[in-house]
């Protein structure tokens, strides 16, 4: 495999490349973040969810490989401490791009796997042609927004015996069947590839276990997921704009009669590679929907520049907000596995108490065996790890 063949290709335009480009809708992102000394990545993040959100939900992506088409859903992962700036993000994208005649879904939070598919529809009382009750559609659009504040409570939600809400979301964005009937016809069953939906996720990086363990990358969980830093030391330095910067406004009608958005050539091509890479058994599976979740962003871009037709152009700086995120998970990975402060500080303290309990024993001129006696049950197997690392000598 060449280094052209790899999905991670060092072809990838460097991340700040992408806000040097004078588009005025991420300029009026950018201008909105360092008003609000925000982190524009994460502007920029919420900006693409609602720019899916507002593409009908019959839409979808086709290039050589799928000329069937695939629907354009997406996860995405806010990266920071708590407090970090969803909230903001979310109100300064608005403020800075908002489209003409929207109707975005407002985020909401399920408790199982099974309220999935509730957010999108319900069993009509109405029958339909086969006597069988109807599913009715709680949007005109079919379109919702999955939003978790903590990553925490998802991943207590999917610790739990018999939990389905991590494989939902997995089934979510590849725009698979949710829910089920049982035999019965009870349940609630949403057809394949007849909704459109956004996962997004506040992720704490020493608490992302959940969508980066091992279970998690085999099951292609972490490969469902972009993720973009609410953190920024750049904004936290950088002097709030004086001038005014214009909001955009982008229309809707771009999408009228709209069925596929088609792949550019070099989009084939990397398609074709990746897929190439995988049948030799050289593909990671955490890269399995890089080259898809590139060309979502590219999609989310055209559709901020009030276009429906994708260009170069589009492809490039998705590629830059794909090494955003390459740089943010790394980022975040190493946090995750470095070991916590409080944990040191605790540790310390806990060496510090039996080093002391040592030297009160011997200052009594008790032999070593009633150092144990002296210690609590806690402390005993951690004294015999001082003494093979030398921290404490024995007499």
């Amino acid at each position: 495999m060449t280094a052209n063949d790899s999905p991670r290709a060092p072809s990838l335009p460097p991340a700040t490349a992408f806000w040097d480009s004078d588009r005025p809708e991420l300029v009026a992102l950018r201008w909105e973040a360092r008003r609000r000394i925000a982190s524009p990545w994460a502007l920029l993040a919420i900006a693409l969810t609602r720019a899916l959100l507002t593409i009908p939900h019959p839409v979808r992506y086709r290039s050589a490989l799928r000329p069937e088409g695939s629907p354009i859903n997406l996860a995405v992962g806010l990266v920071g401490r708590s407090g970090a700036g969803k909230s903001t993000a979310v109100s300064a994208a608005e403020t800075a791009v908002h489209w003409i005649g929207e109707d975005v879904p407002e985020s909401t939070m399920v408790r199982s796997g099974e309220g999935i598919p509730a957010l999108l529809g319900y069993m009509s009382a109405d029958k339909g042609s086969d006597g069988d009750p109807a599913l009715a559609w709680r949007r005109h659009d079919r379109a919702a927004w999955l939003h978790w504040d903590e990553v925490g409570q998802l991943g207590a939600q999917g610790a739990r015996s018999g939990s389905t809400v991590l494989d939902s979301i997995k089934s979510l964005t590849s725009g698979e069947r949710l829910g089920g009937q049982n035999s019965r016809g009870d349940g609630l069953s949403i057809p394949p590839g007849s909704y459109r939906a956004v996962v997004t996720i506040a992720v704490q990086p020493r608490r992302a276990e959940p969508l980066l363990n091992e279970s998690a990358v085999a099951g292609g969980l972490t490969a469902r997921f972009l993720w973009f830093s609410t953190e920024d030391a750049e904004a936290a330095d950088a002097m709030r704009p004086g001038a005014e910067t214009d909001a955009v406004a982008v229309p809707l009608d771009q999408w009228d009669s709209v069925r596929y958005v088609d792949a550019l050539p070099e989009m084939d091509a990397a398609h074709e590679a990746d897929q190439r890479a995988a049948m030799r058994g050289e593909r990671d599976p955490e890269d399995s929907r890089r080259v898809l979740n590139r060309a979502f962003i590219a999609i989310a871009l055209a559709n901020m520049a009030g276009r429906s037709v994708l260009t170069s152009e589009d492809w490039h700086l998705a590629g830059a907000v794909l090494r955003h995120s390459d740089d943010t998970l790394a980022d975040m990975r190493a946090e995750a596995l470095a070991p916590d402060p409080s944990e040191l500080r605790a540790e310390a303290a806990q060496e510090d108490r039996i080093v002391a309990k040592v030297a009160e024993v011997r200052a009594t001129g008790a032999a070593w065996g009633y150092v144990k006696r002296a210690l609590t049950r806690g402390d005993r197997p951690v004294l015999d790890q001082m003494v093979r690392e030398g921290l404490v000598i024995k007499w």
